[in-house]
């Protein structure tokens, strides 16, 4: 059982997600709206793929946002908090499809990303660093809600009037855990040999299939349709 998990997981390979995520990012703020909706149609279609119970929610939440945000400009005049607050929403909104495919690549384990990573010859310190940053988003924000309900048994939370103190007691928690994390994750990396000057294996088959030429195909479309838009 454990092993069909494993390979029904990397069906999608971590680096294909990558550069997807680098097409993305060099195009979501210069898209057209055709080519944005494709980009955002093509991130739930893999999410769906890869995590179908994470799609759901993040689909649920950004029906949610769009609807205040399309509320918001229709109903209220956009000036002072309202127009800071709607910005911002504009902006997530706008890199909605990035934040997709950060779920998809969170899903893979560290030592696949770092391998990946590898394999296209970038420095060991950046592929650690990257790998280490997808992989605990999910971790970081299960302990902000322990943070949270520790804080509730407490009756403490977050108050406008003392902004400083709101934000200490959810700070000071999360960088002892960014410690924490350290210590262990130096344990972990100095056990596993990432010192040792070898040539580095895995135990799954991360060569490119298929499929993930497909994903790079179609960033690349999204990307010359966007180029040819703008000229």
């Amino acid at each position: 059982m454990f092993v069909d998990n494993v390979k029904r997981k990397i069906q999608i390979k971590p680096i294909s997600i990558g550069v997807l995520m680098v097409i993305y990012t060099s195009i979501v703020f210069f898209s057209t709206m055709l080519v944005y909706w494709l980009m955002l149609l093509f991130s739930f279609v893999l999410l769906i793929a890869v995590k179908k119970k994470k799609s759901i929610s993040l689909f649920i939440f950004y029906i949610i946002l769009f609807g205040l945000i399309s509320l918001v400009s229709s109903k209220c005049t956009i000036s002072g908090w309202i127009g800071s607050i709607y910005t911002m929403g504009l902006i997530i909104l706008k890199l909605f499809p990035l934040w997709t495919l950060a779920v998809i690549l969170s899903s893979f384990g560290t030592s696949a990303i770092i391998y990946s990573l590898r394999s296209l010859r970038l420095p060991i310190s950046l592929c650690i660093g990257v790998a280490i940053f997808f992989r605990f988003i999910p971790e970081y924000r299960a302990y902000l809600s322990e943070i949270n309900e520790g804080l509730k048994t407490r009756n403490m939370g977050l108050s406008i009037i003392r902004p400083i103190h709101s934000l200490e007691i959810y700070l000071v928690p999360m960088i002892y855990k960014a410690f924490e994390t350290g210590e262990i994750l130096s344990c972990a990396l100095i056990t596993k040999g990432i010192e040792y000057d070898c040539k580095k294996t895995s135990y799954e088959d991360l060569s490119f299939t298929w499929k993930d030429y497909g994903i790079s195909l179609v960033g690349l479309v999204f990307l010359g349709i966007t180029i040819w838009k703008k000229l």
